[in-house]
Order: structure tokens, then sequence, then C-alpha cells
């Protein structure tokens, strides 16, 4: 390894950063961007050591409209940090027409500069015999941050096939409604899919995402916001799956992972501004075999792609990608099976600043031991526990809980 890990370098000034929420506050003491820099076994523990087994997301994305579902994923990422992943959906039927239906998801992911947490609830309206349409929100106690969404679903095979497309409406009384004499010049909105069909045979094609045009806001009153004059922040995310389901337990899966972020911050003192960008691509395919009823083989392969640049305060480029693959084998008894499991991460990191002494290269061979047992309550709540230790660095190990309940 050649250098030091970037938050070695950061300079006293970032003391002075504000958060990015760009709420007026007194700035924060660090830079959040940094986070997905600091920890290179971020892609292993959140992509491999912490995946969802294959079956479970197979049977997320059949459920995900029919039904009720929770699942939560959490494991530790480094000694005092934990990853932890929440998705909720809700669709409980009220009568012949009417769904109540709610999403809330946190995405704890390390390697995104920020976290998503959100929450929407509303009503589903049947139309016709096999769509509906709905409308939702976010009942946020700040009411300048309250989203609404509204869209349309078609439906079939008790809607585990569908097409749900819907137009989000971020803070729609944001002008109204903030202190910090906040104008918006560009209306968020942004386009939300969630697709599953079926293709042939045994073939699935599932899509989800979210991709819109962002924030751009103005605060003119320097007494209201005496540290931010202008935010601008975009988000997008979008993946692309298929897969194919056997009843003898073989699966196949390849999927596409994409996510975009931007944000641009001018603060009131000089130094301060940045336009910062972060882009990756996920590209990923897993397979799941049993053999002779007692033995299962998972296989799963990543490779990805992010590239990251700050342009202003902290000016840097940030290249990483990284091979990824995890081998798991399984023993199984009727309601839970044992799992040990070999993981490996192969890094290639370039971090470039103006300053030469700040560059480095890292492409240090990551690997962890993994065991775990499964247990099955019913078909439709399963509990996943295990642990882990570093291999190659004899490092940090953890454990990690994913549990999943359709209800």
């Amino acid at each position: 390894m050649v250098g030091r890990p970037l938050y070695s370098y950061v300079p006293a000034v970032a003391i002075l950063l504000l958060a990015a929420s760009a709420s007026g506050q007194v700035p924060d003491a660090d830079w959040e961007f940094e986070d997905p820099y600091r920890d290179q076994m971020l892609y292993l523990h959140a992509l491999i050591n912490y995946s969802y087994d294959l079956q479970w997301q197979l049977d997320w994305q059949r459920r995900k409209l029919s039904g009720n579902a929770l699942r939560i994923n959490t494991g530790s990422v480094t000694s005092n940090k934990l990853l932890t992943d929440v998705d909720l959906n809700i669709n409980e039927v009220l009568n012949d027409k009417w769904r109540f239906v709610g999403r809330f998801r946190r995405d704890g992911l390390r390697q995104r500069p920020i976290r998503e947490d959100r929450m929407l609830l509303g009503f589903e309206r049947s139309i016709f015999d096999s769509s509906a349409i709905y409308l939702i929100a976010n009942p946020e106690f700040n009411k300048e941050f309250i989203d609404v969404a509204a869209g349309y679903t078609f439906y079939r095979d008790d809607r585990q096939q569908y097409v749900r497309v819907g137009v989000l409406l971020e803070d729609i009384s944001y002008d109204s409604r903030n202190d910090l004499g906040g104008n918006t010049e560009d209306d968020p909105v942004a386009l939300q899919w969630a697709v599953r069909l079926g293709l042939f045979k045994d073939w699935f094609l599932y899509s989800e995402g979210e991709v819109g045009s962002g924030f751009e806001r103005v605060f003119t009153d320097a007494t209201a916001s005496p540290d931010v004059s202008r935010h601008n922040r975009r988000a997008n995310t979008a993946q692309l799956r298929v897969s194919r389901e056997g009843e003898d337990g073989t699966a196949w899966s390849v999927w596409v992972d994409w996510y975009q972020f931007n944000e641009v911050m001018q603060f009131r003192t000089p130094g301060f501004d940045y336009d910062y960008e972060n882009t990756q691509v996920d590209i990923a395919i897993e397979h799941t075999r049993v053999l002779r009823d007692r033995h299962r083989l998972r296989l799963l392969v990543h490779y990805v792609d992010q590239k990251a640049r700050s342009r202003g305060f902290n000016e840097h480029d940030y290249d990483r990608t990284d091979l990824l693959g995890g081998v798991f084998y399984e023993y199984l008894w009727p309601n839970s099976g044992a799992t040990i499991a070999y993981a490996f991460g192969q890094p290639d990191i370039t971090f470039r600043a103006p300053d030469p002494t700040e560059n480095y290269q890292l492409d240090d061979y990551r690997d962890k031991l993994i065991a775990g047992w499964r247990y099955n309550f019913s078909e439709n709540a399963r509990l996943d526990l295990s642990v882990s230790h570093e291999v190659s660095v004899r490092g940090f190990g953890g454990g990690a809980v994913r549990f999943q309940m359709f209800f």
C-alpha cells in the first residue's frame, strides 16, 4: 500500500464545513462524503458478506405488491459502525376497491455518500380489472420536506407480475414553509418505477429506480441563512435484473445497479464552495443450486466501478474498481441450514489531489471467512445469523443479522 488513507489528509479547515442538508446549522466537524473512502472493506461487507440470499431477493421482488413485507439487514462494518438496511412494504386490503399502501426504506450501504431514509404512506384504488392508481405522502414534522407521489399500477398473477410507474414531487411546500429564506429554482420531480414481468419459461425481468432533476435552491437572505447561499442536489438510482428460478432450487440472476449523486454548495464564507459528484455502476451475477437434497451451493460475483470528484473545497479525484466474489456452502435441514463461506475483494483505488503528497493507490487483496446459520420459521419468515473474520490482514471481523417476513 502506498500513502495513507484519505481521512488522514483532511485539513483542519474541515471543521468549518456545513452539513449537507443546508439547514443553516453550525458547520459540522466532518465531511460526510469522505465516508465511502475510509473503509476499504465497504463493498466486501455490503455486497458479499452481508448480502441477502438470492432466494430471499426473488421472494421479495415477487411479493412486493401482493402483501405486507419487512426485511432488515444489519452487520458490523467497523468496530464502531453498523450497516443497517430496512425495507417495509405495506399493501393492506381495505375492501374490494381500496388498499392502504406504505413504503419505508433506510439504505445503510456505506459506499454511497448519503444514506436514504424515507417513508411514504397513502391509498391505492382499483380501476378496471387489473390496475390501480395510488396517492402517497410522507408526513414529515418539518412541513417544507413533505413529499407527494402519485402513479398507476398494472398487475396480474395475483399482483406478482406488475408495472408501477409514478411521479414523486419532493418538498412541495419548501418555498413557503422553510425558515431560511430559501427559494427553489428547479422543482425536484422524479420518475419512480417498479416492474416485474415474465419473459419466457422460468425467466423474469425486474427493474426499479428513481430518476429526477433534483433541487436547485438559492438563499438570498443572509440573516435567515448566514452560512449557505446556494444548494443544489441530485441523486438517481436504477436497477435492471434478469432472473430464473427453477423448482429444484436452482436459480440464476444477473443485474446492473446504477447510482449517480451530485451536490453543489456555495457558502458566504470564501473557500468552502464545492461541486461534488459520485457515480457507481455495479454488475453482478448470482447462482444457487441444491445438490442431493442436503447440500446447497451459492456463488456470487460483483464488478463495481466508482468515480468521484470534488471541485473547490477538498479538491480531489477518486477512482475505484472492485472485483468481488463469494462462495457459500450450506448444509440443509428441513427448516434450517448451516453455512460456511469464503468472500474476497480485489480493489484498485487511485486518489489524486492538487498536492502530490496526498495522492495514493491501494490494491490490497482482502478476504473473509464466514460461518452462518439460517432458520425458517415458516414459508413467510426467515432469519439468518453469521459471523466473519478477515484472513489476509488479520483485522476486523464482525457479526450480521438478516431477517425477512411476509405478513
